[in-house]
């Protein structure tokens, strides 16, 4: 596996601006819901999440549960609305759940939370563990059948669809033209369809993204940051 840096830089040893009390245990799992919001594509229509080791044991204190449905609904780690998040996701009629699982964590790490989420017909799970100073790391992605198990933090680019092995390989060959920096790719196959994580070197632009989306209408493109 490519070696990969858990911190990028000082300002992650320090911590992001945030809502508290805890870069951990509230901007850590902010993040990593937004990067379940990503692969999904949206806010989900129903959510549950798996608590282990210290988030299930200090989740509610913490205010885990409020930073994770906040960054489900898209709320960043300095949104004010975190504080009332559970309330506005309850008034936009989406249903949640939070469980808190016994014994070892499953990501390997005590700050460790399963998030479960669909909208319409996709569903993802993506397990996700807060290691420090609002940090975290991506240890899995499930997308409906298929399921890819990585330990990398941002940037990421999640690609899914129906596409084939060697549409896949012509496609990443464009990103290196397209000097897309690839550190590693983590890909999984299953009846035509591909499931793909490219983690980078450096952030992918924007305007790159959105060219992508046209261009491959057919494939859904997520961009984890």
């Amino acid at each position: 596996m490519a070696r990969t840096k858990d911190f990028q830089s000082a300002f992650d040893v320090i911590g992001p601006v945030m809502m508290g009390p805890s870069s951990s245990h509230t901007a850590g799992a902010v993040k990593i819901a937004q990067a379940a919001r990503a692969v999904l594509g949206g806010t989900p229509e129903s959510i549950k999440v798996h608590y282990y080791e210290s988030f299930a044991e200090t989740h509610k204190g913490h205010g885990t549960d409020l930073a994770i449905i906040g960054g489900l609904l898209g709320f960043s780690t300095f949104d004010e609305r975190i504080k009332t998040s559970t309330k506005i996701a309850k008034e936009q009629g989406i249903p949640f759940e939070f469980i808190e699982e016994k014994g070892t964590s499953l990501g390997e790490h005590p700050n460790c939370a399963l998030i479960i989420i669909e909208k319409g017909d996709r569903h993802v799970e993506l397990n996700g563990i807060s290691i420090g100073g609002g940090a975290f790391k991506v240890k899995s992605i499930h997308v409906n059948d298929m399921c890819i198990l990585l330990s990398h933090t941002p940037n990421i680019l999640v690609i899914d669809g129906e596409y084939g092995i060697s549409k896949i390989n012509h496609l990443i060959n464009e990103l290196v033209e397209k000097n897309v920096d690839i550190n590693e790719e983590i890909k999984t196959m299953s009846n035509g369809r591909c499931l793909l994580a490219l983690h980078l070197n450096k952030g992918l632009k924007e305007e790159l993204l959105e060219d992508l989306r046209q261009h491959h209408a057919d494939l859904n493109f997520s961009y984890i940051q």
